[in-house]
């Protein structure tokens, strides 16, 4: 059974050091624990290397973030070591990129290291790689990235620790439950609790949006309050500290790659007919097509669009150029055009997903 512990820049941050107080109470469950697997997805590069070199500000600059990135990281992982060594636990370093999990070959491989992590005995501590991770590539916070490495690695459950108790309405009050179907309306409800931290990127709605992505694979999720002693091991002992996430399987593992985590590389504007038909479950043909934007390949994940709403994802059997060429023609004109025909479709229905 695996777990994931996301563990925010917001909550390490101790003033001049380290919160280590987080550090030992995840530590302290993961020894008391052993036959469970755990992963910790954790932030904080950016705030080591802010602390290393004694600069009280984050510079706007990407480049210079990622420098201070590259100097905070390996303090990071040494003040995991630090603590894990304490609790009789080896800790181990993966670093990723959107780009590497999104691709299901490089996602595969990192899947086969996690579990090549256990078996050796040791903790992944993930961290996204951003000394070569841009704007254009992030995950935009590590709270997704835990969502994704729990759906990569089938985790029972997901907790993301943070410095408030949970999930909280208007009037402060802490919601104990939430459904996936009900995130919209809570997040509707929800308290302005969060204070801008200097280097945190996420706050209540990146964690309950990635907690709704993990739930939607099954993944059990909670928020909870890292700050409060022995909350952490409530979970394991049938309790709910915080707010709760119910599971609820929605999509197979690769309807939410494509849905979350595969970036679209570019989108094709469909007519009514053709949004009619994709409604009711048909595969998409050149016939519907109206226009393509973007530059893709056979096998690119696009974006299916009627008027200016997103209708899916899908896996296209035709580059943009081709598809350029037969948008609005019948399936026995494409030998004649390109001249071959890989498909009758330019999206099958097998390799689409709507987005509800």
């Amino acid at each position: 059974m695996i777990t994931t512990i996301k563990v925010g820049s917001g909550i390490l941050d101790g003033g001049g050091d380290i919160n280590y107080s987080v550090l030992r109470g995840v530590a302290r469950v993961i020894s008391e624990l052993r036959e469970e697997k755990f992963i910790v997805v954790s932030s904080g590069a950016l705030l080591m290397g802010l602390l290393k070199i004694g600069l009280n500000f984050v510079p706007k600059n990407i480049k210079k973030r990622q420098a201070i990135c590259a100097i905070g990281q390996p303090e990071l992982i040494r003040k995991w070591n630090e603590v894990f060594s304490e609790y009789n636990l080896l800790a181990s370093q993966v670093l990723i990129t959107h780009e590497d999990i999104g691709l299901p070959k490089r996602a595969k491989n990192i899947e086969d290291t996690i579990f090549q992590i256990f078996d050796i005995g040791a903790v992944p501590i993930i961290n996204e790689n951003d000394t070569v991770s841009t704007e254009e590539i992030r995950f935009g916070d590590n709270d997704f990235l835990s969502a994704y490495v729990s759906v990569l690695v089938g985790a029972k459950r997901l907790i993301i620790i943070t410095d408030i108790d949970g999930v909280l309405d208007n009037e402060g009050n802490l919601i104990k439950e939430v459904s996936p179907d009900n995130i919209n309306n809570v997040l509707g409800k929800i308290g302005k609790t969060q204070i801008k931290k200097r280097v945190s990127s996420g706050g209540i709605v990146s964690k309950l949006t990635a907690s709704k992505i993990a739930s939607e694979f099954g993944v059990e999720c909670f928020i909870i309050n890292g700050r409060k002693i022995g909350c952490l091991r409530k979970i394991f002992d049938g309790e709910n500290p915080g707010t709760k996430v119910l599971p609820m399987k929605k999509y197979t593992r690769r309807e939410t790659w494509m849905l979350n985590v595969m970036k679209g590389k570019g989108r094709i504007f469909i007519d009514k007919g053709a949004y009619d038909a994709v409604k009711n479950g048909k595969s998409l043909l050149p016939a519907g097509i109206k226009d393509v934007s973007g530059n893709f390949s056979v096998g690119d994940i696009v974006e299916v669009y009627f008027e200016d709403e997103i209708l899916g994802k899908g896996i296209t059997n035709y580059s943009s150029q081709e598809i350029t060429l037969i948008k609005g023609k019948r399936t026995d004109q494409i030998e004649k055009i390109l001249p071959y025909k890989r498909a009758d479709e330019v999206i099958h229905r097998d390799n689409f997903v709507e987005i509800e």
